[in-house]
Formats: C-alpha cells, structure tokens, sequence
C-alpha cells in the first residue's frame, strides 16, 4: 500500500505533466492521446526516484535508505500499517544479486514493475488515464 503511494505520487508529479505535454503534441484534436512507453516512463522517472531514495548519494540504496521512505509515507498513509515487513519483502524481491543494496538497474527493475501494474489494458502505453486512476481501479501497488 504504501509503496503504491509512494510510486503513485512521484509518478503524477514528475510524469503526468509530461505525459500531458506528449499527447497534447502527438495526438491530433479528437484522436486518443498515445501515451508513455516503459523507456519513456524510465528515463523521466529513473533518476529522480532514486536520486530521491539514494539519501547519502553512493550511487546504491541500502535497505535503511529504502525503509526510511517508506516510513516517511507510511506516516502519510494511515493503512499502512503493515509496511514495514511489506517493505523488506519488496526490497529482498528487487535486489537480485542480495548484496543489501538496489543498485540503479534493480530500482529500473522496480520502475518497470510498476508501469506494468498501472498498464491497466496491457498495452505497452501508459495513458494519462491510467496514471490518474482511482483507487481500486488501476492494477496499482508495489
């Protein structure tokens, strides 16, 4: 839940506007917007999310850096309530070679985790629609 919440936000905050500014340009008047490929949802979210996650900057995230936002959005998220074990799990799942740390291919892996989540027709495009889903409509959660 609360790293649904967490992706969702940085998500809208750093792709919709983008996303927004692609379909406007790419989608003639009354034609569906295109939308955001996994690349495109990568590289405009890539380095922000773990600049934001990489606390003291060493080019890795460590378990305590990646628990720590948790808790930060844990306590915005009241239901959250089971995040912290949650949390290790997810961070155990995505580090792959088990040295303690995501390094910036395994958090793509999570950014790529993600997009398929809120992909929620499976089409390879992450619509504005979808990155503005509601709770309970969208495949969301990490």
């Amino acid at each position: 839940m609360i790293i649904r919440t967490l992706i969702a936000v940085a998500v809208l905050a750093v792709a919709a506007p983008a996303l927004a500014q692609t379909a406007a340009q790419n989608s003639p008047t009354g034609a569906t917007p295109q939308g955001m490929t996994l690349q495109q949802f990568q590289a405009s979210n890539g380095d922000k999310l773990f600049a934001r996650l990489d606390t003291n900057k060493d080019g890795k995230i460590s378990a305590e850096e990646f628990t720590a936002f948790r808790k930060q959005n844990a306590e915005v998220d009241a239901q959250a309530t089971k995040a912290g074990k949650r949390g290790e799990r997810l961070f155990s799942r995505f580090d792959k070679d088990k040295d303690g740390f995501l390094s910036r291919a395994e958090a793509d892996d999570v950014l790529a985790w993600r997009y398929k989540r809120m992909d929620t027709n499976n089409d390879g495009v992450l619509t504005l629609e979808e990155l503005q889903a509601k709770k309970g409509k969208a495949k969301v959660g990490v």
